[in-house]
């Protein structure tokens, strides 16, 4: 059912897209004809106070949406990027966005997560085209939200039905993410890494968009490529073994009292859990998938043979024990 702006009289499919619609002021039919009333208007619309209003409408949302209203989660994704934004324009450091963005941030993630398994995919991938992370020069603030919402379901999808069922708009939604998200895009960034359990999926080549721009982007394809790891061994060494030969990715990055480290050999790095038991990928944040499917995972004796040679064949074995490990590989 469409709906309708009050103001303007555009027509909108969904209530998101009605809430995020550029939709001109309405100009008060009655001028402000004191100073006291001005000032008491700019004091009652201040950053801080557009923040907690919006804070806690996305409260009333999402206990909607616990009610049964799954509809009131797309209003409530908008909201909360209403709420970022007004804690952005304090200026405080960012002390008030990084107190709106981490509790919300698990439970509009959570919240997602929950109607996407419910409701399908085709729930996320109407959030996903509202939130469009290549609609403008800046990412929408609920993009790392929604990046792992995404993610979340990108792993359950590939290990409860196969690659071919995960969805290609969520795999170039994550890569679109991954893109434009800029260096000290932090969080951004951790919640895309799932990324990677979609090597192998017949339309969409996460290897080659991931050996595409490693030079441009190492700390963000290593952990990447440690994921695809879990998902297709053998397609992740084989993209291991493509950009250890290729010698184009010839980049280092200083470490502090210590030698430069090669791009190439920081890749290896992605190899260090594989053979061990306490240590999996830490993201999605709030998403143990491990755990959720008692999942064990039990490297292939010839993956890591070849693993071995390519460290071998590089020459980085010479920095390690003689009786190395793929512990030994971890940076």
């Amino acid at each position: 059912m469409p709906h309708e702006c009050d103001d303007c009289g555009g027509s909108f499919e969904t209530l998101t897209r009605l809430r995020l619609h550029d939709c001109e002021d309405v100009q008060s039919e009655t001028s402000v004809g004191s100073a006291d009333l001005g000032q008491s208007q700019s004091t009652s619309s201040s950053p801080a106070d557009r923040g907690k209003r919006s804070a806690a409408e996305v409260d009333t949302l999402l206990n909607r949406f616990s009610e049964g209203d799954r509809d009131a989660l797309h209003d409530a994704v908008a909201e909360f990027e209403s709420t970022l934004s007004a804690a952005l324009a304090e200026d405080d450091g960012g002390e008030a966005y990084r107190d709106m963005f981490w509790p919300y941030h698990e439970r509009v993630s959570d919240a997602l997560d929950q109607a996407t398994r419910s409701a399908g995919w085709n729930f996320l991938e109407n959030v996903v085209d509202v939130h469009d992370p290549t609609a403008t020069d800046e990412l929408p603030l609920v993009t790392p939200t929604i990046a792992n919402a995404v993610g979340r379901n990108l792993i359950r999808t590939r290990l409860t039905e196969n690659v071919e069922a995960i969805p290609v708009a969520a795999l170039e939604y994550l890569d679109a993410v991954a893109v434009a998200a800029g260096d000290t895009a932090d969080t951004t960034q951790e919640e895309v890494h799932a990324y990677g359990w979609g090597i192998g999926h017949p339309d969409h080549s996460v290897a080659d968009r991931l050996h595409a721009r490693v030079s441009e982007d190492i700390f963000l394809v290593n952990p990447t490529l440690e994921h695809a790891f879990y998902a297709d061994q053998y397609a992740a060494v084989d993209l291991l073994e493509a950009l250890l030969r290729d010698e184009s990715i010839d980049g280092t990055f200083s470490r502090p009292a210590r030698d430069d480290m090669p791009y190439r050999r920081y890749l290896l790095d992605c190899a260090y859990g594989l053979k061990t038991d306490d240590h999996w990928p830490g993201m999605p944040r709030y998403y143990d998938w491990h755990k959720e499917f008692d999942d064990t995972f039990e490297l292939d004796d010839t993956v890591e043979q070849r693993i071995r040679d390519l460290v071998e064949a590089a020459g980085f074995d010479a920095t390690l024990p003689n009786d190395w490990t793929l512990r030994d590989l971890g940076i």
